[in-house]
């Protein structure tokens, strides 16, 4: 078992999906559309988090995705999406 299966499988026993790439695949795979222009995606680490320390995330991040329009996109830990508009 090489190193990234082993961290998917320690992952998987912890019972809950760390980090934030497959909360966006999931995401987008559901339906969430991108506009044109240029988004940026905001990730927002807890302040515990591994990364920090040069290690793989092992939190729960916020994540937000700006659009050039005004508009933000939230996606929640299970990769489920919510538009709003900037304030």
């Amino acid at each position: 078992m090489n190193r990234h299966e082993r961290r998917r499988a320690a992952a998987f026993a912890r019972g809950r999906r760390t980090g934030y790439q497959h909360r966006l695949l999931t995401a987008f795979g559901n339906g969430a559309k991108l506009t044109r222009g240029v988004h940026l995606a905001a990730i927002e680490h807890d302040p515990t988090c591994a990364i920090y320390r040069g290690h793989g995330c092992d939190c729960v991040p916020d994540i937000s995705v700006s659009d050039p329009h005004g508009s933000v996109t939230v996606i929640d830990e299970r990769g489920n999406t919510t538009r709003m508009r900037k304030q």
